[in-house]
């Protein structure tokens, strides 16, 4: 009797053990399910973008997050999954990351497609290519924009921009200016006269530029993105009299409602390089032209 209870002991912690990995494995295989359905939604989003569709980026967010949350399950026990297993999840994990291209990749020796070697080789040869096809990383990431930027034309100014941009959208300030103030006593017209009498001038002038803008910015491509703001600007061309004192040319002195727009370019595997373009107004009386070169962090 005593045999024969033993054994019948052995036998049930069998068929519990067998239970408990078949349980494991299905869990497994739930999880890689899961990770094919997310990754072809994600590769589904990506192309709907480069087609100029308009996509969530909540949506985006949320997938990414449930990406990496199995992919880290996954990976964190990796002796618990079978080699069939982590040979799928390694195809699915590529097909993510680089695309369908992957079938073009040529192998060394000739090995069977599916089989452990291949698999190997594959990542190795991906590993050290540079260019990567899928940037949905980029979708949703915050990324805050520093750009210094100078107007050459007409009036030598420089400036600050400061942004974010977070998925298809964001915003962002600007300041541009010459860094000179001069006062002036009096006012006069381009024509060399004030209040109707000629004034005599020595030939020196000065301009002073400011201008103060804030917008929204809008992507509209991959690696472009619309600016467009609003603000206050002035610009100020002054001259000097016989006597010395300084007079404000009115009919070229401008203040009031600022105005610009321009693109912005982001560069870079992960867009960090930023270049901007802009045109900008004050008053839409006066007309500059600015460029920028920056950091997205």
């Amino acid at each position: 009797m005593m045999r024969m209870a033993r054994y019948l002991l052995t036998m049930c912690l069998i068929m519990v053990c067998c239970s408990a990995f078949g349980q494991r494995r299905d869990a497994r295989d739930r999880a890689l399910d899961r990770y094919e359905t997310v990754c072809d939604r994600l590769i589904e989003l990506r192309d709907a973008l480069r087609r100029g569709e308009t996509i969530s980026s909540q949506e985006v967010s949320s997938l990414q997050a449930e990406v990496r949350s199995i992919r880290s399950n996954l990976q964190r026990s990796p002796e618990g999954l079978t080699e069939e297993q982590i040979r799928r999840f390694n195809r699915i994990r590529r097909r993510y990351n680089y695309g369908y291209e992957i079938a073009e990749l040529s192998l060394t020796k000739a090995v069977p497609a599916d089989s452990p070697e291949a698999e190997k080789a594959k990542d190795l040869q991906l590993d050290s290519r540079t260019s990567y096809k899928c940037k949905l990383y980029d979708l949703g990431k915050t990324g805050f924009l520093f750009l210094a930027q100078v107007s050459p034309v007409p009036d030598m100014s420089f400036g600050l921009s400061l942004g974010m941009l977070k998925g298809n959208f964001g915003g962002y300030v600007s300041a541009l200016s010459n860094f000179k103030s001069k006062s002036a006593s009096m006012d006069c017209l381009s024509d060399g006269t004030s209040a109707g009498n000629p004034v005599w001038v020595s030939g020196r002038q000065e301009k002073t530029k400011m201008r103060v803008t804030a917008g929204g910015i809008f992507r509209v491509a991959e690696n472009v993105s619309l600016l467009a703001g609003a603000g206050y600007g002035t610009r100020k061309l002054l001259w000097e009299n016989t006597g010395g004192d300084w007079m404000r040319v009115t009919d070229r002195s401008y203040s009031g409602v600022a105005a610009e727009a321009g693109a912005l370019f982001t560069l870079g595997r992960r867009e960090s390089v930023c270049l901007s373009t802009k045109v900008g107004t004050i008053a839409f009386k006066y007309i500059d032209f600015s460029v920028g070169i920056g950091y997205r962090f």
